[in-house]
């Protein structure tokens, strides 16, 4: 029970960072690159999709580096502190792809952008998963002794 706790602890942490970094650095590149277009004041679906409609470009891929970045981080820092067991890590990348396909079915983002940010999830956790498994030491499988 305890190591569903820690488990669900460290999943729980990986989704706070990544969030931090995603919506905080990309809601803050955005508006630096939004040339005055003021964001919707409610949630709806119809004046999201009219105010992602009337973004410049550099505005959607910030937004989407950012979200690459926070995936990344959020993988990264799970994995590391995992004992190496990669289940969490990819329990968290699903979690992402959810939020992706979801957000895509929520929001018209035209087809360019949809299918970026649904394809961009995998590598993102991917290379996270990788860089924090790069640090690990490990033994080695064999020695081969000439003696």
């Amino acid at each position: 029970m305890a190591n569903l706790l820690q488990a669900s602890l460290r999943v729980a942490a990986g989704i706070f960072l990544s969030t931090l970094v995603s919506w905080g650095l990309g809601q803050a590149l955005q508006d630096r690159l939004s040339g005055g277009i003021s964001r919707p004041s409610f949630n709806d679906a119809l004046q999201v999709s009219e105010f992602l409609a009337a973004l410049p470009s550099a505005a959607h891929v910030v937004r989407l580096l950012a979200a690459g970045l926070g995936m990344m981080l959020g993988t990264w820092m799970v994995r590391r502190f995992s004992r190496n067991q990669p289940v969490e890590a990819w329990a968290l990348a699903a979690f992402y792809a959810a939020g992706a396909v979801f957000d895509v079915f929520r929001v018209d983002h035209g087809p360019a952008l949809s299918i970026a940010t649904v394809a961009m999830v995998l590598p993102c956790a991917w290379m996270g998963m990788t860089l924090a498994s790069r640090g690990r030491s490990r033994a080695p499988r064999f020695q081969n002794r000439v003696g």
